[in-house]
């Protein structure tokens, strides 16, 4: 109920901004109101029901927030200059949600699609296993940005030296130590770089990979060993497709609505207001 609440907290918060404003547009009786955030916590969550009591807690919400705004209407607090930005940051909020709820609808993952998705999970897990009891010698460089890592890897290319480039690491703990890890399992690192690190040969280092914390570079040192005392390692039981096919269409929901917002990250459509002004002159 927790989620629910925090969500409603949200959309309620931007009735309040754009009910603020004070422009002549469409007036939305208050059910209409209820009903359209009604049906987006529904979207939203929809293992969550909306009872009665969630759609009355909306209803005094909304409510409420009609009354404070028309107050704050007639005090002209809608033409204070951070009262417009809060409103206009509140509408975009709201546009990219309901234009991310859409695109999400219209997704539609083939069977093939899902079937090769779920290929790739269980190659991810094998190759996860087969690293099971190993140790690796690894070191790193950690920046900010992409091209900072890219710079890196060129850096490599030219033959300097990766102890020295490594004084630059955000991670400082390795970095006075030429980058060093140590010996390590694999599953003592996040899990973008850990399956890197257990692809690289001895000597070979990667291509820059982000993880949360930033960009990296890796090395492998050495051959992996076999960690002192390590038990035995069994097969991992993987399900068939068809037993998790739900989870892995919730999976490539995920996956697509990533890459949806990496490319407006990336792309020219979220450019600042004022860059797009500067664009067209």
């Amino acid at each position: 109920m927790k989620k629910s609440s925090l969500l409603l907290t949200v959309l309620l918060a931007g009735t309040v901004g754009l009910s603020a404003c004070g422009k002549k547009e469409t007036n939305y009786t208050t059910a209409q109101m209820v009903d359209a955030i009604a049906a987006q916590l529904k979207a939203d969550r929809p293992d969550q029901p909306i009872t009665d009591d969630v759609r009355k807690q909306i209803e005094e919400s909304v409510t409420l927030n009609l009354a404070v705004a028309q107050a704050a209407t007639k005090e002209k607090i809608g033409d204070d200059e951070t009262t417009k930005a809060l409103i206009q940051a509140q509408t975009a909020q709201v546009l990219a949600s309901q234009y991310f709820s859409k695109k999400m609808v219209d997704y539609k993952p083939t069977d093939d699609e899902l079937k090769k998705l779920y290929d790739d999970e269980v190659k991810k897990v094998n190759d996860l296993a087969a690293t099971a009891g190993k140790e690796y010698n690894l070191r790193h460089i950690l920046v900010a940005t992409e091209a900072e890592a890219k710079d890196i890897e060129a850096k490599l290319k030219a033959g300097e030296k990766f102890e020295e480039l490594a004084k630059q690491s955000k991670d400082t703990a390795s970095a006075v130590k030429g980058g060093s890890l140590g010996w390590s399992s694999l599953r003592a690192f996040v899990p973008e770089f850990a399956e890197v690190a257990g692809k690289l040969k001895s000597g070979e280092y990667s291509s820059p990979i982000k993880t949360q914390f930033g960009y990296h570079v890796i090395q492998l040192m050495d051959e992996p060993r076999m960690a002192k005392g390590a038990p035995a390692q069994a097969a991992p039981e993987i399900p068939p497709f068809d037993k998790v096919k739900p989870q892995i269409l919730e999976m490539a929901k995920a996956k697509h609505l990533q890459t949806l917002q990496d490319g407006f990250k990336k792309s020219a459509a979220v450019a600042k207001p004022e860059e797009k002004k500067e664009a067209k002159k």
